[in-house]
């Protein structure tokens, strides 16, 4: 949530032919049509850009004048000279000049009311387009000028996509681009992700709800004063040890503490702490990442360590509530027990059971004395919920399962499917990866099978392993195709025929519910976590029963008829799991706890800010 006053200004950025132009024009009427003044604006790059056509390719060397042409777009030799540099600035002080004269414009049209200036192209295409080194001082003029944006919608494409509409022929392989673009993006404020792959009216929509989302919160914050708006808001902070740049684990939580941290900074100041290799703190959509130096322990003596310092983070940190995504192997780091802020525990890596019948080590002692610390609990099934009251009869526990990105339902291509898919963490031994292999290697079902996911060293070690154990036929059908995300994950997705789940333990199982919302089945085992997905398009064995897993493989990978009902279920299914609405349960429990007059009259902590005052 942004504090700067006046019109807010949003910026649709992407490639030219992700469909920036047609997205701007039915933004403008669909704002209009909710009584916002909208001013739009086309920002193309500068005048010499637009005058003097220079291909943004260099010409071959028998070209005339082949070896004396900029590469304007994507020479890396370019990217520090002068005459980039010069021609970046003079394209960052033409777009300044175009967002304050529409700033200008909207507000004399909007006379006191809510209004929006939108733009097709922003900071962020600028920074991508020159490609400048990070700490160069055309770099900083753009984020500055990306300063004054409240929004930057990225509209993300495939680079199918692109090479279709000839972009490949124009600027080069959009791969390159792509990776431009999302490294820039991590590097700026108020960056929201567009699926591009949608249909035009369904990019719009969301589009449009995050514009409607940023307006709302703005005038909220009309009333307060723009000196002391950061200092009067009440902080949150939420701990995990996973992260999105984790490679070791990337997991389900990761995407769900960053949701919840984006919603929650509508009405509060957000600090999340995370485990790096290397310590620091890093601002992103108005949120301040804060990462501990754990990293370089390894994923498992990370974990210990991150549990153990934690407690002496909270004393450091002020904060007015905390929420700590628990963390294996013991779950829980008594954190209640360091502050005097309320701590909600959210059990999205309770394990301590699963890995003390593992390493037959009393983990879950640990877990159930920490567990009774606690006065507020959430779960994100039924089954867990019904556990935790029974090992913290006192706590409040309610019960949030995750969300996913809505898509429309293609009916056309229910049942279809090239692949029986295994997405999701390497984890050999909790993911049940053994199992699915001895599944498929007894039932032989006529469905390749892939594997997308990564892991630690020794897990993914351990995995191929087993891979060349059990594919020992002259053509390959078990694939390890490594980490999947990004488009690459949407077209497994869309590809695969129905998905497999065998872990041995879950709290949700995020990844299935991915696969429901594009109308694939999912294949389980019963687990009492996993029933949420009962009726919806799931099909169960016994726990851990290889035959009939495998037997079900074959049904699923033989029977058209089935795939198509059981995934036309699914995706109805998956239609009652919104991200809008399970951060909005987060929201409004943070706002019980903290609106509650008890949470009035707790003083605020003292200590040292630790580098997380703003």
């Amino acid at each position: 949530m942004t504090t700067i006053r006046g019109p807010l200004l949003v910026a649709v950025s992407g490639p030219d032919g992700a469909g920036k132009s047609s997205l701007v024009r039915r933004l403008s009427t669909l704002l209009r049509e909710r009584g916002i003044t909208v001013v739009t604006t086309h920002c193309y790059g500068c005048f010499l850009c637009r005058s003097f056509t220079v291909p943004p390719r260099a010409g071959e060397a028998g070209d005339p004048g082949g070896d004396r042409r900029a590469r304007r777009a994507s020479d890396p030799e370019g990217r520090g000279s002068r005459r980039r540099a010069a021609h970046a600035f003079l394209d960052a002080g033409e777009l300044a000049a175009r967002i304050a004269a529409a700033r200008l414009l909207v507000r004399a049209r909007a006379r006191g009311g809510p209004a929006v200036v939108v733009t097709d192209r922003g900071p962020l295409d600028g920074l991508v387009k020159f490609d400048l080194p990070v700490a160069s001082r055309a770099a900083s003029v753009f984020r500055r000028i990306a300063g004054r944006y409240g929004l930057t919608l990225l509209v993300e494409t495939g680079p199918e996509t692109l090479r279709g509409r000839g972009w490949e022929e124009i600027a080069g392989p959009p791969t390159v681009w792509w990776a431009r673009y999302r490294s820039w993006s991590r590097r700026l404020p108020g960056i929201a992700h567009l699926d591009g792959e949608r249909a035009p009216s369904l990019v719009a929509g969301t589009a449009l709800e995050r514009i409607l989302d940023e307006v709302r919160a703005r005038e909220r914050t009309a009333g307060e004063p723009e000196s002391g708006a950061a200092g009067d808001r009440r902080h949150v902070v939420l701990s995990i040890y996973d992260d999105a740049d984790n490679p070791a684990y990337r997991g389900g939580g990761a995407l769900v503490v960053g949701k919840v941290a984006r919603r929650l900074a509508e009405d509060f100041r957000v600090t999340v702490v995370t485990a790096g290799r290397r310590g620091g703190t890093e601002d992103r959509d108005g949120i301040r990442y804060v990462r501990l130096p754990v990293g370089r322990a390894g994923p498992r003596a990370g974990q210990l360590l991150f549990l153990a310092v934690l407690p002496f983070v909270a004393r450091r940190i002020p904060h007015d509530l905390w929420l700590e995504s628990f963390t294996p192997p013991f779950s829980t780091s008594f954190l209640p027990l360091t502050t005097g802020a309320p701590v909600v525990g959210i059990d999205q890596g309770r394990s301590a059971e699963t890995l003390s019948d593992r390493y037959h080590l009393p983990f879950f002692l640990v877990e159930r004395l920490g567990l009774r610390c606690y006065r507020h609990l959430v779960a994100l099934n039924a089954a867990d919920g019904a556990a935790i009251r029974r090992h913290s009869p006192r706590a409040d526990v309610q019960v949030i399962p995750n969300g996913v990105e809505q898509r429309g339902l293609d009916e056309s291509l229910l049942g279809s499917g090239q692949f029986i898919l295994y997405l999701g963490r390497i984890d050999t031994w909790v993911k049940g990866l053994d199992l699915l292999l001895d599944a498929y290697d007894r039932a032989r079902p006529p469905l390749d099978l892939l594997l997308a996911g990564s892991g630690t060293p020794a897990e993914e070690r351990r995995l191929a392993a087993l891979v060349a154990a059990h594919d020992r036929g002259p053509e390959p059908r078990i694939h390890w195709v490594g980490f999947a995300d990004g488009e690459r994950k949407r077209q497994l997705l869309r590809d695969s025929a129905f998905l497999v789940m065998p872990s041995r333990h879950e709290t949700f199982g995020l990844v299935a519910l991915e696969g429901m919302s594009y109308g694939k089945p999912v294949l389980h085992f019963d687990l009492p976590a996993l029933r949420w997905m009962r009726d919806g398009g799931d099909l169960t064995v016994p726990p851990f029963d290889m035959a009939a897993f495998g037997a079900r493989m074959t049904e699923l990978s033989t029977d058209t008829a089935l795939r198509r009902r059981l995934g036309h279920r699914a995706g109805i299914a998956a239609r009652h799991y919104t991200w809008d609405e399970m951060t909005g349960r987060y929201l409004a429990l943070a706002h019980r706890l903290l609106d509650s007059p008890a949470a009035a009259r707790r003083p605020r902590k003292r200590g040292a800010s630790w580098q997380t005052t703003r």
